[in-house]
């Protein structure tokens, strides 16, 4: 297992960094601040004035960025020890991105600033521009993780299926997490009364293979050594997930991407990004 952590020294970052107390100790754990140096394209501003400026600011950014480094190794578990750190030019989420890319990382965990949705569409935060264009699975953190005892696995189809057991195979977390796997039925309206039989039939065969194709799931599950339980649930699956997470108390929700490419989960919607702006708890999106 191999993790990258975005650290800026706010709070929301100081918050992923404890959360890895959760985290069973990686093969690698890599510390990652970006030094964004401000644009000093001014036209009233000499050439050698700016360039005078920039080193002037660079220095201060840079000795400031190594203070927070420092403080960041001081929140680690204990048993972390395989830790390294990037100190490195440029925009956070380009820094981030390429750190995981070239670690070969399992996991990017970046804290979230608690933008909503239409700030975080029309401007981007670095949680989520990270999200968008990350290699690996990334977890985005909105709040202190206090606890890591249930997680929610929302199942989609196959694809989300086969991401979360390849993901749980590493074992990532320190026992003993329980997992509960979640399905939705998203229930049709259909146009006429002579076709409500028809829906209830539709319904009952969806809920039976939803429960076969969960205790597949199940069954691996168990054979990790994860303990879990299954649920189906119906109605709008965004909605169904954020209550489903609270009824459970779920401390952390595992889910897909549904197959969707980052701009067009962005501009159209999903039910991950949905569910990622309104989740009472972190969200981890598995890839």
């Amino acid at each position: 297992m191999r993790i990258v952590v975005g650290v800026d020294g706010s709070s929301c970052s100081t918050s992923s960094l404890q959360a890895l107390a959760h985290f069973t100790p990686p093969e690698e754990l890599t510390l990652v601040h970006a030094l964004h140096l401000p644009d000093f394209n001014y036209p009233m501003i000499t050439p050698d004035l700016r360039a005078e400026a920039q080193e002037e600011i660079k220095a201060q950014l840079r000795q400031e960025g190594e203070a927070i480094l420092d403080e960041a190794r001081r929140h680690l578990p204990a048993d972390f020890f395989h830790v390294q750190r990037i100190h490195q030019t440029g925009h956070p989420v380009d820094v981030i991105v390429e750190t995981a890319r070239s670690a070969r990382s399992n996991l990017i965990m970046v804290g979230a600033r608690g933008l909503g949705p239409v700030k975080e569409l029309i401007l981007g935060s670095v949680s989520h521009r990270v999200l968008m264009h990350a290699p690996c699975s990334t977890m985005i953190i909105k709040a202190p993780l206090t606890q890591l005892r249930k997680i929610l696995l929302p199942i989609e189809g196959q694809e989300d299926a086969e991401a979360a057991l390849q993901f749980l195979a590493l074992q990532p977390f320190r026992p003993r997490v329980e997992v509960e796997v979640f399905t939705v039925w998203p229930q049709p309206q259909l146009s006429w009364p002579s076709t409500v039989r028809q829906s209830e039939l539709l319904e009952i065969q969806a809920i039976e293979e939803a429960r076969e194709r969960m205790k597949s799931i199940t069954d691996q599950l168990t054979q990790m050594n994860i303990g879990n339980q299954a649920h189906v649930g119906i109605g709008n699956p965004a909605y169904a997930i954020l209550e489903q997470a609270k009824a459970s108390q779920s401390d952390l929700i595992m889910m897909g991407t549904h197959g969707r490419g980052g701009l067009s989960r962005l501009l159209m919607g999903s039910v991950s990004h949905s569910v990622l702006h309104q989740a009472p708890c972190p969200v981890l999106i598995v890839r």
